[in-house]
């Protein structure tokens, strides 16, 4: 017979179980209870989010695709001899060996070749994604992750029966800035970050450990309830502790959590039976469910490739890594495109889910280095739109003859290029939220603009990328 934890301490996971299972991104989230001080929407720049998705899926590519041999293709010294380039209806060349899913989605998809970073390494440029704005360490730790303010910004549009969190990710840890705090936000919109492996090995409890936790939860309860003049001192600390344990109670008691992490043996081969394929797959499923997550990040990380990037031998390069992208990426717009959605008949998951696929920045163009890879590179890089209203297969922006430099931005800055804060833009927009709010008195005494207009080297255009919609 299986043996049944006796005390509260045996069922409560451990730190060690914790970290390899996936974890709240509660490090370092260290301003608490001021939310909200005070929010403004701003008073020189009217905007109207367009309000056209439910959801966003965020796909890191992590460490830095090359994009001259992948999304903005250049023939170059280095091409893999079986790349086998083709030119797809939109004139979009792709090597179709190293991407033969994907290449049947890309009709969906709004190509941007424009992007550029002032970030060159990967902490602070994976930090910048996450956050959409440049690393000060004088006031870090009061800035929250985008999707914690996506999920403080959609809280009042949770319903009673929404139990899962606003905020998902899967892998995040394994990324260079790892999974991010709060900052100034509660701890309760922090990311739960989940690791794909550890997960699928059991999300669901028996009968018997649900009349355990039931038992237990009544007595935690009446132990609550009995102290509650006590502890009313403890402040927001006991809050956190308590809203946490609310929702883990929530969490584990409805039956649609334990049925998004149940993946088939099919899902497995066309997606992949590795982390990302499982991460893809767990994303779709999560979604599905309708339990109340708006935003997922995925990451995909092992793309930082300064030596043997096309070299087989190697441990590491991006033959392995597209052969992981190019099915999971391609199933999940794939399935997204043919779920029905639970909201609007005649509509599916993917009209309601803006998907986006970008690295933090790009590789070095030309022949490779001394060490037969590529470095970075901050000028150019691409990012995929999918979902939600966008117009598929547009190919927007462009680079030189070699790839180094953008010589078209593909939006209506013609001297601007697109910036990850203009990512961030179109995703608040997307999911109807303002993004020229602003939250003033924070504890360093600045303001916390949603889009921050202050960019690295002086002032940037803060709109969203309209020309993915056509």
């Amino acid at each position: 017979m299986p043996k049944y934890p006796k005390t509260v301490s045996e069922m409560l996971p451990t730190r060690r179980d914790l970290l390899e299972f996936g974890g709240l991104g509660l490090a370092g989230a260290a301003v608490q209870g001021l939310w909200p001080l005070s929010v403004s929407a701003s008073s020189s720049k009217k905007v109207t989010p367009r309000g056209n998705a439910r959801n966003v899926i965020f796909f890191e590519i992590s460490g830095a695709i090359s994009h001259i041999d992948s999304f903005d293709f250049k023939e170059n010294p280095a091409t893999p001899k079986e790349s086998d380039v083709r030119t797809l209806k939109n004139g979009v060349h792709l090597p179709h060996y190293l991407f033969p899913r994907t290449a049947k989605v890309m009709d969906r998809v709004a190509l941007l070749r424009s992007l550029r970073t002032h970030e060159q390494v990967h902490f602070r440029g994976q930090y910048y994604v996450q956050t959409g704005r440049q690393m000060n360490f004088a006031f870090a730790r009061e800035i929250p992750a985008v999707g914690s303010v996506i999920a403080a910004e959609l809280d009042s549009r949770r319903r009673e029966a929404d139990t899962f969190p606003s905020y998902i990710s899967f892998n995040l840890e394994k990324g260079a800035a790892g999974a991010l705090a709060t900052g100034f936000l509660p701890p309760r919109f922090s990311v739960f970050d989940l690791n794909p492996e550890q997960s699928l090995k059991g999300m669901a409890l028996d009968q018997k450990a649900i009349e355990l936790v039931e038992e237990r939860w009544r007595l935690l309860e009446a132990l609550r309830k009995s102290e509650e003049k006590r502890v009313a001192g403890y402040g927001i600390q006991m809050k956190t502790y308590e809203n946490f344990s609310d929702t883990a109670h929530r969490l584990i008691s409805d039956p649609r959590w334990p049925a998004a992490f149940q993946v088939s043996a099919e899902d497995k081969k066309r997606y992949g039976a590795n982390s990302l394929g499982l991460s893809c797959a767990l994303a779709r499923n999560v979604l599905n469910q309708d339990g109340g997550t708006h935003y997922i990040h995925i990451c995909h990380p092992g793309w930082d490739h300064h030596g043997k990037i096309w070299d087989r031998t190697a441990s590491s390069n991006h033959f392995i890594q597209i052969a992981e992208f190019d099915p999971a990426y391609a199933s999940l717009i794939e399935d997204l495109a043919s779920t029905p959605s639970k909201h609007e008949p005649g509509k599916t998951l993917l009209d309601e889910t803006l998907v986006i696929a970008m690295s933090e920045f790009g590789r070095t163009t030309g022949a490779l280095n001394h060490l037969q890879g590529r470095d970075h590179h901050h000028h150019c890089f691409p990012a995929l739109f999918a979902g939600a209203g966008v117009k598929g297969g547009l190919v927007l922006g462009a680079t030189n003859k070699d790839g180094s430099r953008c010589v078209e931005t593909g939006w209506k800055h013609a001297k601007e290029q697109p910036k990850i804060e203009n990512v961030v833009a179109t995703m608040y927009s997307a999911l109807g939220i303002d993004w020229t709010k602003e939250v003033h008195n924070l504890p360093s005494g600045r303001t916390y603009s949603y889009v921050d207009p202050l960019g690295a080297n002086g002032f940037i255009p803060t709109d969203e990328i309209p020309t993915i919609y056509g």
